[in-house]
């Protein structure tokens, strides 16, 4: 994906900082659908399904979810906001089946992961939840797309 300079001169001035509610905002300026399903929150103007993680470090994300997928479902694009507590500083980009596999998980584990969630302790718990931690480290190894010296030959471009 790449951002418009219109995507990016309204990305400048999102503020992402604090608990939830930022998809409607980061949707808008992407240009995007807001749209909530299981495996994303958007859809852009071509019809592809994108989802957004917002951070800034370390993601927690739940393996069991990646257990559920289809292969076509793997393909979904994952749009990381790195932030500094407020503003965008970076986006990396990404799709769950390299997100998946950055994670370290193989077939084999998403298959015995799913299979621990069928078992009865479980099933009495619908809403347990594991989560494992994706590093910022690892995050940087995804492609970026987006990084803060754009935003300030933008803002420099504005002023002029």
């Amino acid at each position: 994906m790449k951002l418009s300079k219109e995507q990016i001169n309204k990305l400048v001035g999102v503020d992402i900082g604090g608990k939830g509610g930022k998809d409607s905002i980061l949707a808008e300026a992407l240009g995007h659908k807001r749209e909530s399903s299981k495996f994303y929150d958007a859809v852009s103007e071509t019809g592809e399904v994108v989802e957004y993680k917002k951070q800034q470090s370390s993601q927690f994300l739940d393996p069991y979810k990646f257990s559920l997928m289809t292969s076509e479902e793997k393909k979904i694009k994952i749009l990381f906001f790195m932030h500094d507590g407020n503003f965008i500083k970076e986006i990396y980009q990404t799709n769950y089946k390299t997100l998946i596999k950055t994670m370290g998980y193989s077939a084999w584990d998403l298959k015995a992961i799913k299979k621990l969630y069928e078992r009865e302790c479980f099933l009495n718990r619908p809403n347990t939840q594991m989560k494992a931690e994706l590093k910022i480290e690892e995050i940087k190894t995804f492609k970026k797309i987006y990084w803060q010296i754009i935003q300030t030959c933008y803002i420099k471009n504005i002023i002029k």
